[in-house]
């Protein structure tokens, strides 16, 4: 009897394991498609909804999740359309962003929860991290440096930050709600849990 209790367990963490394997996959798929063919831009403006396959990996498997879906979503995407060299710290920054969104919403919808990510998100990550790094790769580390990073604060505040973070907070509210009626992805979230 214990044996058998012993191999169902162990059929039971297989398939669970398989199971996340494949949903991963999905995500990392779909933030790839995402990212490359859905991305708006307009001049210096850009709305992209590459976020959703992230937050759902937050909401699905937390941290850890949404950490491992924005990073290996941002090396397959520097694989297979690079836009500049792959640089290591930007990586490092989509997975702290998905550990974020992790850590904020596996276990609530609430819109403060929401709210608290979407601005790490946005007003630290996008607005100061990230162009750090880009300041960093691409000018280096001369006497223009700091001249051309705070230069472009300003302009990308007003012209990315802000109208992304109301493009998330709707989306993501949206999303976590009707994710939240769909019944597989309950049982997903209660056996991640």
């Amino acid at each position: 009897m214990f044996k058998n209790k012993l191999n169902e367990t162990k059929s039971r963490k297989a398939k669970l394991s398989t199971q996340t394997m494949a949903v991963f996959a999905i995500l990392i798929a779909a933030q790839f498609v995402i990212s490359q063919f859905l991305t708006f831009q307009v001049w210096n403006i850009k709305i992209s909804f590459s976020f959703i396959p992230v937050v759902i990996a937050a909401r699905l498997y937390g941290a850890v999740g949404a950490a491992e879906v924005a990073g290996i979503g941002d090396i397959i995407g520097v694989i297979f359309r690079p836009v500049g060299i792959w640089f290591s710290p930007i990586t490092i920054s989509a997975m702290l962003v998905g550990a974020v969104f992790g850590f904020f919403l596996k276990k609530s919808d609430s819109f403060i929860r929401i709210l608290i990510s979407v601005l790490i998100s946005e007003f630290v990550f996008s607005l100061f991290i990230t162009p750090l790094w880009l300041t960093i790769l691409y000018k280096g580390n001369g006497t223009d440096f700091f001249a051309f990073y705070f230069s472009t604060l300003v302009s990308r505040l007003f012209v990315q930050i802000i109208p992304m973070t109301i493009v998330k907070l709707v989306v993501i509210t949206a999303m976590l709600k009707a994710m939240d009626k769909i019944k597989i992805v309950k049982r997903m979230t209660e056996v991640n849990t």
